[in-house]
């Protein structure tokens, strides 16, 4: 990984300022630690796949949902949609 990083500042003087090759670069250099992490513990993953599939499916029916009429119905339907994904994370199906 060191070698990247090191390609990664030596290319970041070869491309033009402002170009999109630039601001990936920027991007990633500024982050670097972060985006590293995952060498330091095994236990780290190396991307959030697992948290984005968890919450997928409620982010997609947002606008589906958007108008649940009352404040009470809103509480209600939280708490049914949080009841329903805790339980698909238990080994039984819901």
């Amino acid at each position: 990984m060191d070698m990247v990083h090191a390609w990664m500042i030596a290319q970041r003087d070869l491309v033009l300022e402002g170009s999109a090759i630039s601001r990936a670069l920027d991007y990633s250099l500024k982050r670097w630690a972060a985006l590293s992490r995952y060498l330091d513990d095994g236990a780290v993953p190396i991307d959030n796949n697992w948290a984005e599939n968890q919450i997928r499916l409620w982010a997609l029916g947002r606008k589906n949902w958007l108008f649940a009429w009352s404040l009470r119905s809103g509480k209600r339907a939280a708490a049914i949609m949080s009841l329903i994904q805790s339980a698909r994370l238990k080994p039984r199906n819901p």
